[in-house]
């Protein structure tokens, strides 16, 4: 087949570059679920608490929202995603240290987790006071049953405690809400103090026993 002669512009009597089609965002590559993991936490820790939404998401990854919702449900899966993989890559204190310290340790390491992913935090606590706990808390679920045991508590008694606590962190995100962004930070640094006495209260009462 002959090849077509170019277009000439009638301006400047030069030839007109063909026309090339724009790259659509579903032709970019497929972000796999570790992809859209790490975005959802990249979100919440730039843009704040609240912040994220599948078009956001979408175009941090790079394809389009309805290319995204052909991956997950809606934002509330994300999470999900999210907390599962915060959970499971959450590294234990050594078993040779003291029940103590390691419960300290793990605590304060859950403390500032739930303050740089506020959203998630909530997430992932309504899950343990409605007693619906993903799949990956469980390896530190048992983890903090070994210091209980190890303190002398009983299982009603350790269920107690990490409830009170629980609710406290909970009441403490929630209460962040509802004020500017520019205020949240502040706060959160606040709940952070009042958290970390309720913890050395909640230590104090086990040494006690």
């Amino acid at each position: 087949m002959p090849k077509q002669p170019a277009k000439i512009n009638a301006v400047n009597n030069t030839p007109t570059p063909p026309k090339r089609g724009r790259r659509r965002k579903d032709d970019t590559p497929t972000p796999n679920r570790a992809d859209l993991i790490s975005a959802v936490l990249t979100i919440e820790k730039r843009d704040g608490p609240g912040s994220l939404s599948m078009r956001k998401l979408a175009s941090e990854v790079g394809v389009s929202a309805r290319l995204l919702y052909t991956m997950v449900k809606n934002k509330e899966e994300l999470y999900d995603l999210a907390v599962n993989s915060t959970l499971a890559n959450w590294k234990v204190p050594s078993p040779s240290l003291p029940w103590q310290k390691r419960f300290s340790t793990l605590t304060k390491t859950g403390l500032d987790l739930c303050m740089t992913y506020p959203e998630l935090a909530r997430h992932a606590l309504r899950f343990s006071l409605e007693n619906k706990y993903p799949e990956s808390a469980y390896r530190l679920i048992d983890e903090i049953s070994t210091y209980f045991k190890e303190a002398g508590l009983s299982s009603g008694e350790a269920r107690q405690v990490q409830m009170l606590f629980n609710a406290l962190l909970l009441g403490a995100l929630d209460l962040t809400r509802n004020y500017q962004s520019d205020q949240q930070a502040k706060l959160i640094k606040e709940f952070y103090k009042a958290l970390d006495i309720a913890l050395s209260h909640i230590l104090k009462g086990i040494r006690l026993k």
